[in-house]
């Protein structure tokens, strides 16, 4: 057993890592070296389940890898099924489990296993079950398994040494995840605490501003505060994948080169995509910064690009909630006025349909956001419909008062669309309205609410 292999285990730098995911990758991986197996996995217990969170395979390519890992990583074994699963029996019995062949063993369920050799043209032998127990409350986070020992290239079985050097070491593991554990629920406690600041911060911004309606400066950084929020979230989601796909390539080029696998191609390869990665990343940044820069002067502007830009802000939120939208756009259109903030105001309205659409429409059912801009007669009409079932008569009046909340959302809608009123009637010489409408979309009856923007050519 190579020592330095198991210093690494022990390296106190794993400490530092915070992220539950890059953790769990790095110690399956100094694990799977330690006793030279091929494969391996580790299921992290969430509530009643083992699920499921990080594997590894060296038999198999980087693509096979990606789609078996974004195709089971919400896989989860009930822990009331102990019998079925070898993984639920370590962590009830707490105890380290060898299966020589699952082939030949009709002690557990080994279904998914011979399924995924099947798929992947692959052939699991052995497996080593062993339960991650926190060595001072004695808590059992979770499970690692490792696949496949070789020996000369040859496969063996796991032992009674591997079984010694597994139960030396998973306490440390298990420290090292209680610790990363601990930081995402800090994290998390934290951006609460950011939420009902920002929430008590909005309470005493709408008591100034119905003081006195004419202090519409203060009105305008409550807006980007409120607004502020959700771009970090609309950040986060769209850094979150690009940020995984950089972990990963990087612990493949990382493998490579400590296996002294001399792929040279492949590892240029991997580099180039995450060099492209990180600069995809920095125009996010760049797009934002831009976005918030503060209007000083009117100036004339491309209206289809600002909606285009206020769509690429809202992209993967509307995405990740299953919401279409469908544009019918005029690109010639201009119009003359404060761009950034004509473009808060469509990124409002969406999100505003966004909402409805979550609070109406199941993500069984079809959810659309409909985008039409045209000019006729000398007027610019710019239109945003969803199919959210129209808003209630009793609120549609009053819709764009200040004091509008939607008491059935968390989130305080009238800021947002009072905001919008006040900054294309005040800034842009503009009307906005609000209808419900029924219509039909590929050949299916649909009912929602319509805002219109009336610009002036």
């Amino acid at each position: 057993m190579p020592t330095n292999n198991l210093k690494h285990i022990y390296d106190v730098d794993l400490f530092n890592i915070s992220d539950l995911n890059v953790l769990l990758h790095e110690l399956l991986k100094y694990t799977r070296e330690l006793l030279n197996a091929e494969a391996g996995t580790i299921y992290i217990k969430e509530q009643e389940f083992l699920t499921f969170h990080v594997f590894q395979n060296d038999a198999l390519s980087y693509e096979n890898i990606y789609n078996f890992y974004y195709t089971s990583n919400k896989y989860k074994l009930p822990l009331a099924e102990k019998d079925k699963y070898l993984s639920v029996d370590s962590f009830i019995t707490k105890k380290i489990i060898i299966i020589d062949d699952v082939y030949s063993s009709n002690s557990y369920d080994f279904v998914g296993v011979k399924e995924f050799d099947k798929k992947f043209n692959y052939r699991t032998h052995s497996i080593i079950s062993v339960p991650l127990i926190h060595p001072i409350n004695k808590n059992v986070l979770g499970v690692i398994q490792l696949l496949n020992k070789k020996e000369n290239d040859k496969y063996i079985v796991f032992g009674k040494k591997d079984k010694d050097v597994l139960s030396m070491i998973s306490s440390f593991i298990s420290i090292s995840i209680s610790k990363a554990q601990d930081d995402v629920l800090k994290l998390q406690n934290l951006n609460n605490k950011l939420t009902v600041s920002n929430k008590d911060l909005e309470k005493k911004i709408e008591e100034k501003v119905k003081e006195d309606q004419n202090k519409s400066a203060i009105i305008f950084h409550q807006s980007k505060m409120v607004s502020m929020g959700e771009m970090i979230g609309n950040i986060a989601h769209q850094w979150r994948q690009p940020l995984s796909t950089i972990s990963t390539l990087a612990s493949g080029v990382c493998i490579n080169l400590e296996l002294e696998k001399n792929n040279k191609k492949n590892n240029i390869s991997q580099l180039k995509q995450i060099v492209k990665t990180t600069k995809d990343l920095s125009k996010t940044i760049d797009d934002f910064r831009d976005f918030y820069n503060v209007d000083t002067m009117d100036e004339d502007f491309n209206i289809s690009q600002a909606v285009k830009k206020s769509l690429e802000i809202a992209e993967t939120d509307l995405s990740t909630n299953y919401i279409e939208v469908v544009l019918n756009l005029d690109d010639n259109i201009r119009t003359y006025g404060l761009k950034n903030a004509f473009t808060q105001c469509i990124l409002n309205l969406l999100t505003n349909a966004k909402n409805a659409l979550l609070l109406n429409i199941p993500v069984t059912e079809n959810r659309y956001i409909f985008i039409d801009l045209e000019e006729k007669d000398n007027v610019i009409s710019l239109t945003i419909k969803d199919n959210a079932k129209g808003i209630d008569i009793s609120l549609k009046e009053n819709i764009f008062e200040q004091r509008y909340r939607n008491k059935e959302k968390q989130e305080d809608s009238g800021i947002g669309l009072f905001l919008t009123n006040l900054i294309i009637e005040k800034h842009m010489k503009g009307t906005i309205s609000v209808e419900n409408s029924d219509y039909s979309y590929k050949d299916k009856k649909y009912s929602g609410a319509v805002f219109t923007i009336n610009l002036a050519v």
